[in-house]
């Protein structure tokens, strides 16, 4: 049997985790991997551009996004933390908190998959035809972003789950539930990044870069928060319980 401190810790360390991975990841994919304004190549620039900018910063581009990778890796278990605390809560068949699970971990290996396409990419753009690094450059980010299903899963699960939890002590904010739902559904705009190269609707642009990543870091760091204070209530109330127990015990041997 698993020691119930060294289970707590655990659980704990999960649910904070989500904060972790999602700064790591804006660290790694964003900024050293080149993924974020004002780095981000254009999609209107030529072919030798998209080869020269994969070629001269190639190590930059590899660091970052392996880094990226590791931190997609730990959102997987954080999604297996946040899924485990609404199983608890969830009566019946557990549906939403199995769809989050499934949704959060396929978002997490979009992101492996995604981070490890961009490191190949750099390594070898120098070689390559600048036609071919490209036709590659849209690839990843086609595939990257074109996985948006999973993501919508996730936060959509989230969202209805919050929306209609009816316990004391609700895992997430009714509020929350809402704003997650909205921000699940709006993810489904990354489909129109194949065609649309230079508007809101591009990989860079106003509303399928800017909307789409800020929402899901802040909204991930938040629900991460939630979890971690879900486990603190938890714990509070069975060190609360044991107490009782303990003094109820010492009063009947007196």
């Amino acid at each position: 049997m698993l020691n119930e401190s060294a289970s707590n810790k655990i659980q704990m360390w999960f649910a904070a985790s989500g904060m972790f991975c999602v700064t790591l990841y804006v660290i790694g994919w964003g900024v050293l991997g080149m993924c974020a304004p004002p780095w981000i190549p254009k999609a209107s620039m030529s072919a030798q551009e998209f080869m020269e900018f994969y070629r001269d910063h190639s190590f930059r581009i590899m660091v970052g996004q392996t880094i990226a990778t590791f931190a997609a890796g730990i959102y997987m278990v954080w999604s297996c933390q946040v899924a485990s605390q609404m199983r608890q809560r969830e009566k019946g068949s557990h549906v939403l908190s199995m769809v989050a699970l499934v949704g959060g971990v396929g978002t997490g290996v979009a992101g492996l998959a995604g981070g490890m396409m961009w490191v190949a990419l750099a390594q070898h753009a120098g070689s390559l035809d600048p036609s071919i690094v490209k036709f590659f450059h849209f690839l990843i980010w086609y595939v990257f972003d074109g996985t948006y299903f999973v993501s919508v899963m996730e936060f959509g699960a989230i969202g209805l789950f919050a929306l209609i939890d009816k316990s004391e002590t609700p895992l997430f904010p009714r509020w929350t539930g809402v704003a997650t739902l909205i921000f699940g559904v709006s993810y489904i705009s990354l489909a129109l990044i194949p065609f649309d190269h230079v508007g809101a609707f591009s990989y860079g642009g106003a509303w399928n870069w800017y909307w789409i990543w800020i929402t899901f870091f802040f909204d991930s760091m938040w629900l991460s928060y939630c979890c971690v204070r879900d486990l603190q209530r938890q714990q509070a109330t069975t060190q609360t319980q044991a107490r009782g127990q303990t003094i109820g015990a010492e009063a009947l041997a007196q």
